[in-house]
């Protein structure tokens, strides 16, 4: 496991990586996850909002344009334990419309789950 910054730590599960964001996903927080995506080399990208506790319109918008860049390289996302306060933001910003194939799971195992099939 690797400590990006205050907030992130990136980690490797056979070939999916869990990019894990703790604390806030904020204005700080947004340039270790465009840090963290830089050192993603798998494919599949779990997301583990878990641990967040605020989040910002500039931390949303990093982690859709991480997941938009992605998609444009094959890569897959998926987001898993996503707060209430995190499933807000997303609806009302339509995240969902505008990313295809972004899936939404209540668990990393549910994610790992979903990757391994």
């Amino acid at each position: 496991m690797k400590q990006i910054g205050e907030n992130i730590t990136l980690d490797q599960k056979d070939s999916i990586t869990i990019i894990s964001i703790s604390n806030n996903l904020g204005y700080d927080t947004a340039d270790e996850l465009r840090s963290a995506y830089q050192e993603v080399e798998t494919d599949d990208v779990l997301v583990d909002l878990g641990q967040v506790s605020v989040t910002t319109s500039r931390g949303m918008a990093t982690l859709l344009s991480i997941i938009v860049e992605g998609q444009e390289e094959d890569q897959q996302f998926c987001l898993c334990n996503v707060s209430e306060a995190c499933m807000l933001i997303i609806d009302a910003m339509n995240i969902m419309e505008y990313v295809e194939g972004l899936e939404i799971v209540d668990s990393m195992e549910e994610g790992i789950a979903l990757f391994s099939s």
